[in-house]
This record gives C-alpha cells, sequence and structure tokens, in this order.
C-alpha cells in the first residue's frame, strides 16, 4: 500500500529536497509545514525501497544545491558519487555536471590532484557541448568553467576575460543567481591573485 502510494508521489517527494534547499539558503531552520518537513533520509528511504531513480537523483541534487551554495565543494563530490552513472548524459542532468564542476575545480586548485582536474575537465567538456544545443541556457555556465580552468592552468589573462564574459552572459540571459556566482568567483579570484581592486 505505502509502495503504490509514493510511486503515485513521486513528483511531489521529488520536489521536496529542492523546497528544503530553498528553505536553508533563505536562511529559515526549517519548513513551517507538517507535510513539507520529511527529511532527505526518509526521501531517500523511499527512493530506495521503490527503487525510484528519480527520486533519489533529485534527492541528491537537492542536497548538492545546500553544499554548492555553502561552498562545501568536498561534501558536493561526495554527493554526485552517490548518482548512478547514466548510460546516456542528458540535458536535465546539467545541475549535477554544473556543480559537480566548479567544485571538482576548485578542489583540484587547493589539493593540485589530478583527479579533481579531470572531473573538471569532464565537465567543462560536456557543458561545452551543451552550450551548441541551447546557448541561452548554457553559455554562462560553460564559460564560467572554462574561466575556473584558466585560473587552474595560471592562465590569469584569460581567466579573467572568461569571468567577465560569464558575468555578461548571465545577465543576458536572466540567469541572477548564476551572474551572482560568477561574480563571487571572479571576486575570489582577484583577491587570491592581488587584484582586488578589480573585484
Amino acid at each position: 500500500q505505502h509502495s503504490a502510494e509514493y510511486q503515485q508521489n513521486t513528483v511531489l517527494y521529488a520536489t521536496m529536497p529542492h523546497f528544503r534547499a530553498c528553505i536553508y539558503l533563505t536562511g529559515e531552520a526549517q519548513p513551517k509545514d507538517a507535510a513539507e518537513r520529511m527529511s532527505y533520509k526518509e526521501i531517500d528511504k523511499i527512493g530506495q525501497a521503490t527503487n525510484n531513480r528519480f527520486l533519489i537523483h533529485h534527492n541528491v541534487l537537492g542536497q548538492m544545491g545546500i553544499h554548492f551554495w555553502s561552498r562545501d565543494y568536498v561534501e558536493v563530490v561526495k554527493l554526485s558519487e552517490k548518482l548512478p552513472p547514466s548510460q546516456m548524459k542528458r540535458a536535465m542532468e546539467y545541475i549535477l555536471f554544473f556543480y559537480q564542476g566548479i567544485a571538482a575545480i576548485c578542489l583540484a586548485r587547493q589539493t593540485h590532484d589530478l583527479k579533481w582536474r579531470a572531473m573538471g575537465e569532464e565537465a567543462a567538456t560536456w557543458l561545452s557541448q551543451l552550450k551548441s544545443v541551447s546557448n541561452w541556457n548554457f553559455e554562462n555556465k560553460s564559460i564560467l568553467l572554462q574561466a575556473e580552468l584558466h585560473y587552474l592552468d595560471g592562465d590569469l589573462e584569460l581567466a579573467d576575460s572568461a569571468y567577465k564574459a560569464s558575468i555578461k552572459s548571465a545577465h543576458d540571459h536572466k540567469f541572477i543567481h548564476e551572474e551572482a556566482l560568477a561574480y563571487e568567483l571572479y571576486g575570489i579570484f582577484c583577491y587570491e591573485n592581488c587584484q582586488a581592486d578589480k573585484g
């Protein structure tokens, strides 16, 4: 009986992790309505019990969002590795690769570990391919990953240009939160390279 109920309410349960992430990012401690208080563990339990990959996927993405916007990049990568690899990368999975790519490249800069570089490069390549499918949706994300890779390579001039291009693209295409992210990463780049007057 519970299994049938869970299957019927898959989309409702799949929205809960994203709702919880939004609540967290606004600074609220907990959702106010009891129906919206289902924890990530409870949602994961339902996903595992019903073998519902869609629900598991969205539950992990919701958690990744919280850790990504909090700059907890180690946890972002750990969570991304929980998702079973798709046989074919789909456009709807872009956010997974975007979060994973930014996180991995930042970790590569901090640790000089080649596995993080490889993960970041794979994400950048895929976002670049998506840009050819929909420039409006993916240009700013692709350019931001390229900026981070240029920074990782020590090519500060190309990195500087790419950060600015990503900011402009996000602004032009109305992705305000990603424009803010590009500004934040550009600010970090400027600060870490003694160019605070730019940022």
